[in-house]
């Protein structure tokens, strides 16, 4: 038990320049978000969500018309910073239901083993009204990783490339190695952003 608090001491103090360094940048890059209008953020949002769902398209030709026939889908580009044992990271995106653009903001917090910055791309694909109002109206959070591959509706019929979530949600994720075989969302935490719906 000694060992491992002196490990953790050790470990934490080695973190510590990493941690203020990432801070330091997180708030310039906080800072330059904030001089953006809402509707310049919005455009920048669309703009990453037609380029996101274009990889899934080049890679899943299939996935255009399952993601199209889906009652919604959400895309999100998230940041994260994970430093020895802890790590947080956010980002924003877009949901989509027949038309309807909601925008959103995401924050997350883990626990593990690492050190590094790195962004990711999701994008969530509804096979249902209900799981789209649920993540919408009530939020949503999650934890732990998913690996059975997605299925949509009683048909059986396979979203090409996604991952099983939860009841009728499935997800794509991305990293700066390209699209993942698991996707992680620990901790996370998906909320309509006030800011970014005002007109």
């Amino acid at each position: 038990m000694q060992l491992r608090s002196i490990v953790f001491v050790i470990s934490s103090l080695f973190a510590l320049p990493v941690l203020a360094d990432s801070a330091v940048k997180q708030s310039s890059a906080d800072s330059s978000a904030e001089q953006k209008t809402p509707a310049e953020r919005r455009a920048a949002i669309d703009q990453t969500a037609q380029e996101t769902l274009a990889q899934i398209y080049k890679k899943y030709p299939k996935a255009k018309s399952q993601i199209a026939k889906a009652p919604a889908y959400a895309v999100f580009r998230t940041g994260g910073f994970q430093a020895v044992f802890v790590g947080a990271g956010g980002g924003d995106g877009v949901a989509v239901a027949k038309g309807k653009r909601t925008y959103m903001n995401m924050l997350q917090g883990k626990v593990g083993l690492g050190l590094g910055a790195k962004e990711t791309r999701e994008v969530w694909v509804f096979t249902s009204k209900d799981a789209y109002n649920k993540f919408i109206y009530s939020g949503w959070s999650a934890s732990g990783e998913v690996g059975a591959a997605a299925k949509a509706g009683q048909s059986g019929a396979q979203i090409a490339g996604a991952k099983h979530l939860s009841k009728d949600v499935y997800v794509y994720q991305f990293t700066e190695n390209g699209l993942t075989a698991e996707v992680t969302v620990n901790g996370a935490k998906y909320m309509v952003s006030d800011e970014l719906n005002k007109q």
